[in-house]
């Protein structure tokens, strides 16, 4: 039998995976973090381990099951004979780990870690030191509002293969910033490079993982200006038509966002709303609730009388790439669903309980 537990100060066994061209990102990502392990793209799924050969079944990762607690449902994880079923995660907490070893299975943590056993044949490798969520390394400053919309821009679109072309135009931005979101991201292992030259793209391997790293960035910058103003409606629906109607007659640049945004674009998520945030462009927020001509409250009025909070959206965070919000009886602009949870997320409180919910309808299902 061929037994092998390795540490990072170990002499490693070396091997080679072979992937079919359909494997998503993250599961390549996950296995290339193994320094042991050469990536290849053929076609067949193909495990080579010191002159040990398997077919390859790449499996979910198991979840929960409410009911029975059970950490999956067998059936879905039954590999083929003489194959090795391999359960491939960004990250697989020790809990899970055992559950899968359990089984019979394998495994394959994207921190560095992977355990793969068949009769006859086990290796373990374990990276220690490694923390459950990995820090970002990139200076907080380093990303300026131009860059954050071009990060939005690739959150919006997760199956894309990027260029710096591709992105510049995605989010008119020029090519040094687009170049410059790509290392960054690349550094901060958030993207998978494939190909080279012209021909060279980026792809994103796990968009909530990207997503919470954006968010860490988002906390730590300076909070946008806001004004805060009121209109007469009848009820929230009413009020978005109203300031929609204003805006669009004073020329006014406009986005929904947070809670409002997410209202107009069909997600309740919270009782009871009252006030309607909304991202403002290119002049600050104090001055478009003049051009709006409406009343600017003070800090001690606003709490008893807003119904509209202005946020200044420097960097067209939220503006730029708008879109009509759906099955609304006047057009409606309303911030792309990235910067909708973003700005849900940063308020806390309640309105981040419902950016939890936000993420799962909006961003997370196909």
């Amino acid at each position: 039998m061929h037994t092998s537990s390795l540490s990072e100060s170990s002499t490693v066994v070396k091997g080679n995976v072979e992937l079919s061209p359909d494997v998503p990102a993250y599961v390549r990502a996950a296995l290339a973090s193994i320094p042991e392990l050469t990536v290849t793209t053929g076609r067949t799924l193909r495990l080579e381990l010191d002159g040990h050969e398997r077919p390859l079944a790449l499996l979910p990762k198991p979840t929960a099951s409410p009911a029975t607690e059970e950490p999956w449902h067998p059936p879905t994880l039954r590999p083929a004979p003489n194959t090795v079923g391999l359960v491939v995660a960004r990250e697989i907490t020790q809990q899970e780990r055992a559950a899968i070893e359990a089984a019979g299975l394998s495994w394959c943590d994207g921190r560095g870690a992977i355990h793969i056993t068949w009769p006859g044949f086990y290796l373990h490798i374990e990276r220690t030191g490694r923390s459950s969520t990995r820090p970002s390394r990139v200076d907080k400053q380093t990303l300026g509002v131009a860059s954050i919309r071009g990060v939005q821009a690739i959150l919006a679109d997760p199956h894309q293969g990027w260029s710096v072309g591709r992105l510049a135009q995605a989010a008119a931005i020029s090519s040094g910033q687009a170049h410059k979101i790509l290392l960054v991201m690349n550094e901060e292992r958030l993207l998978l490079t494939q190909g080279s030259g012209p021909q060279q793209r980026r792809y994103l391997i796990d968009r909530n993982e990207a997503l919470s790293w954006l968010a860490n960035i988002e906390r730590d910058r300076r909070r946008p200006d806001t004004a805060a103003t009121y209109l007469y409606a009848r009820n929230f629906d009413d009020l978005i038509d109203r300031f929609a109607a204003r805006a669009e007659k004073s020329g006014v640049t406009y986005a929904l966002t947070g809670v409002s945004g997410a209202y107009a674009l069909g997600h309740r998520l919270l009782t009871n709303l009252i006030v309607v945030q909304v991202r403002v462009s290119p002049v600050d927020a104090a001055q478009t609730v003049d051009l709006l001509g409406l009343e600017r409250l003070e800090a001690e009025d606003a709490g008893r009388g807003m119904n509209l909070e202005l946020i200044t959206d420097t960097g067209e965070l939220g503006t730029f790439d708008a879109r009509p919000a759906p099955n609304r009886s006047r057009l409606v602009m309303v911030a792309p669903p990235v910067r909708v949870w973003l700005d849900m997320y940063r308020a806390g409180g309640r309105e981040a309980d419902a950016a939890a919910l936000f993420k799962e309808q909006a961003l997370e299902r196909p």
